[in-house]
């Protein structure tokens, strides 16, 4: 029996046999050399890989639409972006055209220019990309040369892979299969694949170490219930057994928490808990029915911006936010207005090139410097608010006057609204999110300007350590249990509280057991989170007494650091 360590994503436990799938890697370093004659076939060739694969995706998302979260099916819109880039296209042409070599040489040799370029850049959202680009391109090549992807016949294994493409994942899924658990050298837990895994609940260990140079049993066991997440190799009999406990223990435990999903989110004493959702678009019926959310706590606008061919216009804006919020019955949506840059482009507008921009034009500042995009959601959102429980909410707030001057511009739309005679809702709440320290710092006058603060844990975690999330050779500098982020967070309930505005969390941290618990602690009790975390969350709410809260809130801002306060809430939720 061996043990190999990594960094568990999603919790789960796993037990089967191992399937391994070593990624294709092509000998295409030494390019078979075209003559001029063969240019045109080589480009038709081409052609044609590019538009099979933009139908393969295109039938990805319209087969897994109804399955999956929208927002989770991002990636794919990502995908067909860059499979239109013209920069990325223009550069497999020139290899054909000019250096006479083959269309798959080409397109490895376009992909490895950008993913190089691309892994230099400090910035780690920069790495993101490089990995995006690697999957379109593999797409392009299996389609030049007709090559089969592998992962056939994965019910009941677990994958053990160095890496998994988002868009592999994805066809998995679509095709039937579900592997039990997932095991990849891979590390990037805040990965577009990460995130994938983690909707379609699938235990994944990350980072794991020279995977293939293992001699693997005909049956494994993955743990992820721990952070430190372990994969035994060869197990005993006797820790088989005792695995299989465990994992009867859990599947009774999501039983339950399944049977109980209609039960209100309420605390042992009576005290409420909204329960909301994050979104990128519509919501599915199914969704909505079986994880019964208390609202949208963040609809995400960009989504819709970047599935369109053109900044969305108000009337095609309206509709949909109009639509969302029938869809909710009454239940509130907090509606953030456009947040693009760093990480999120737009494929019909190029950002200027940054530095670093995840400390630069995005979000709020993106509107501002661009006012008629702006204007024309807000427009939109007003109009939707006429009928719905609608709220607007700003991304990327840095200072008190950027809310300001976004109130004066939403003022100035009221104002054409009114002139108009096209109804709104007067009273309109307004939010700020809150991503950035300084708006710890200068809640209580910033508190004077809005109706309400939501947090993103995500951003304001990285932004508090100086640390980009998405940097995996950084490793665990970021951590959203770090006592100076939750000390942070706390400071801006206090501040909630005193000023009478309420405060709701919409980052990753409300839809983790020991994030909510700890949230609770501090009073907050508006929570949004992935929709797959909700019943669990539930089920979670409904054991705790705040009365037991007070107490364990002081010891964890008495913590040192993480792992203390990990201990301690872990302790807490083990006695409930």
């Amino acid at each position: 029996m061996k043990i190999e360590e990594g960094k568990g994503i999603v919790r789960g436990i796993a037990i089967g046999e191992p399937y391994l799938n070593k990624r294709n890697s092509y000998d295409l370093n030494s390019c078979h050399k075209i003559e001029q004659t063969e240019v045109p076939m080589e480009e038709e060739c081409l052609k044609k890989a590019i538009e099979d694969s933009k139908k393969e995706i295109r039938f990805l998302k319209s087969n897994l639409d109804k399955k999956i979260e929208k927002s989770d099916l991002q990636i794919l819109t990502v995908h067909l972006m860059m499979l239109e880039d013209p920069m990325f296209l223009k550069e497999i042409e020139r290899g054909i055209k000019k250096d006479l070599i083959t269309a798959e040489c080409s397109v490895k040799r376009a992909s490895d220019k950008f993913t190089n370029l691309f892994e230099k850049i400090e910035d780690p959202i920069y790495k993101q990309r490089a990995l995006d680009i690697k999957d379109v391109s593999e797409r392009i090549i299996n389609n030049i040369l007709l090559a089969e992807t592998g992962y056939q016949d994965m019910d009941g294994k677990i994958l053990i892979t160095d890496e998994l493409l988002p868009s592999e994942l994805l066809k998995i899924y679509q095709n039937g299969s579900k592997p039990e658990g997932i095991i990849m050298e891979y590390a990037g837990e805040t990965s577009h694949v990460a995130i994938l895994a983690k909707a379609l609940e699938i235990p994944t260990l990350m980072g794991g170490k020279n995977l293939f140079s293992i001699t693997w049993a005909d049956l494994v066991i993955l743990d992820t219930i721990e952070e430190n997440a372990k994969v035994i190799n060869d197990p005993e009999e006797l820790t088989l057994q005792e695995y299989r406990k465990k994992k009867k223990e859990l599947e009774r435990n999501r039983a339950e928490i399944e049977k109980n999903k209609d039960l209100p989110s309420v605390m042992l004493d009576g005290v409420k808990v909204s329960l909301q959702i994050n979104v990128g678009g519509e919501t599915e019926a199914e969704i909505l029915e079986r994880k019964k959310p208390d609202g949208i706590g963040l609809l995400r606008t960009e989504m819709i911006y970047m599935e369109s061919e053109d900044f969305p216009r108000e009337e095609e804006q309206y509709r949909l936010y109009d639509k969302i919020g029938k869809d909710m019955k009454g239940n509130p949506v907090i509606i953030r207005t456009l947040d693009i840059g760093a990480d999120k482009q737009l494929p019909y507008y190029t950002m200027e090139t940054e530095q670093n921009p995840s400390l630069g034009l995005r979000g709020l500042r993106f509107s501002l410097h661009n006012q008629e995009i702006f204007k024309e959601q807000l427009r939109a959102i007003l109009r939707a608010s006429a009928k719905r429980n609608i709220k607007v909410m700003f991304p990327m707030v840095t200072n008190y006057q950027e809310v300001v001057t976004a109130k004066k511009i939403l003022e100035y739309e009221k104002n054409r609204l009114r002139g108009q005679g096209i109804p709104f809702n007067e009273e309109i709440e307004v939010g700020a999110m809150v991503e950035v320290p300084s708006v710890i710092f200068m809640a209580d006058i910033i508190a004077e300007e809005v109706d309400f603060f939501s947090i993103g844990t995500n951003d304001l975690t990285q932004y508090i350590q100086a640390t980009d999330r998405f940097n995996s050779s950084a490793g665990e500098l970021y951590d959203p249990y770090a006592p100076c982020v939750l000390r942070a967070i706390n400071m801006l309930a206090e501040t909630g509280r005193a000023k009478d505005r309420k405060v709701s969390v919409c980052g990753e941290l409300a839809g983790e057991e020991m994030g909510a618990v700890i949230l609770l602690s501090f009073g907050i009790t508006n929570l949004s989170m992935i929709a797959s975390s909700i019943l669990v969350i539930r089920s979670l709410i409904r054991k705790i007494d705040s009365k037991t809260l007070p107490a364990l809130k002081k010891k964890i801002l008495n913590s040192k650091n993480s792992a203390e306060v990990k201990t301690i809430v872990k302790e807490f939720i083990e006695n409930l």
